[in-house]
């Protein structure tokens, strides 16, 4: 009788089963290496793109740097002239145009390669406008001085001649004193304006009338405006005035105060008349007087007006 052979299934081994476990084992190993593959490429990207960005960074910041040196070198520059003409002023406004363009670039939040090149390229432009704003700076800088040594020179000769000429002014008192004086009283001298002569007849209605017509006037007006002054102070002024006929001779006028006074060039004029009147520093005078004489001949009179010293305004009028 036989015996009955039994195989036990779970200690055999077959062979299709090892290559099924096989396959399931490259499988796995595949997949894991594919997502190490794919972690290592995303950090890589990641590291890249983190690179760039401080790139871009670290080049705005350098440009600022460059952006800040500039307007301090711009801001120093200015300080150097106070009179500029009308082509300084536009170089003064493109040079802040183009600052501001560029600040505009590196504020951007989300700036570019391209915004950095862009920025590089105006910052260069503007270090050469730069150069070329300094030279011109320079050039004016010394003309400047030129022009200060001549004026000083000329100060000079004019406080010399000043000096000689007070010193044989008859009515000078104390040179020391009227020096002094003499300082306060040019910032305080009075100006003219609306400046004007007027020939006119008088009616035997009483009505007056312009002409040039010198056989027909009776008097000469003489109107002016005194200007605001708020270096000299509010008391009575005096103004000394000369006319002077076409034949060279001073006017002497019904009813006139005529005289001479002393200049502060140091010689003596004469006057026709004078006027006394209460100035006011703030808001000014207005002047009006008229002159009368028996005849007024053909030709130019010339009138000057006389104050601390100085002529401070002169006019003409010619009769027909």
């Amino acid at each position: 009788m036989k015996t009955k052979e039994y195989t036990n299934l779970e200690t055999k081994p077959t062979f299709s089963k090892n290559i099924i476990i096989l396959l399931l084992s490259i499988a796995l190993l595949g997949t894991f290496g594919y997502i190490l593959f794919e972690k290592k490429s995303h950090e890589r990207e990641v590291g890249i793109g983190a690179s760039i960005i401080d790139d871009l960074e670290r080049s705005r910041e350098v440009l600022k740097q460059e952006l800040r040196i500039a307007r301090a070198e711009y801001d120093t520059a200015k300080i150097a002239i106070v009179n500029k003409d009308a082509e300084m002023l536009e170089k003064d406004r493109l040079i802040f145009e183009k600052q501001k363009q560029i600040q505009n670039i590196l504020n951007n939040d989300e700036i570019s390669k391209e915004d950095i090149n862009k920025a590089k390229r105006l910052i260069s432009s503007l270090k050469t406008e730069l150069g070329e704003y300094r030279r011109q700076i320079e050039v004016l800088t010394q003309q400047n001085e030129r022009l200060k040594s001549k004026n000083e020179a000329l100060s000079e000769e004019n406080i010399l001649v000043s000096e000689k000429n007070k010193a044989i002014s008859e009515d000078l008192v104390n040179v020391t004193n009227e020096k002094e004086v003499n300082r306060m009283n040019v910032n305080s001298t009075l100006a003219i304006s609306n400046y004007s002569l007027t020939g006119l007849k008088v009616k035997s209605s009483g009505k007056e009338v312009e002409t040039e017509k010198a056989s027909r006037i009776n008097k000469l007006r003489v109107a002016f405006e005194v200007d605001p002054n708020t270096n000299a102070i509010e008391e009575n002024k005096e103004l000394f005035i000369a006319i002077y006929k076409p034949d060279g001779e001073l006017g002497r006028f019904e009813g006139s105060n005529p005289g001479n006074i002393p200049l502060r060039s140091g010689k003596n004029v004469e006057y026709s008349d004078r006027v006394i009147f209460k100035f006011d520093p703030i808001k000014g005078n207005k002047i009006s007087f008229d002159w009368k004489d028996y005849s007024f001949p053909k030709g130019e009179y010339k009138i000057d007006i006389y104050q601390n010293g100085f002529k401070i305004a002169q006019n003409k009028i010619s009769l027909k």
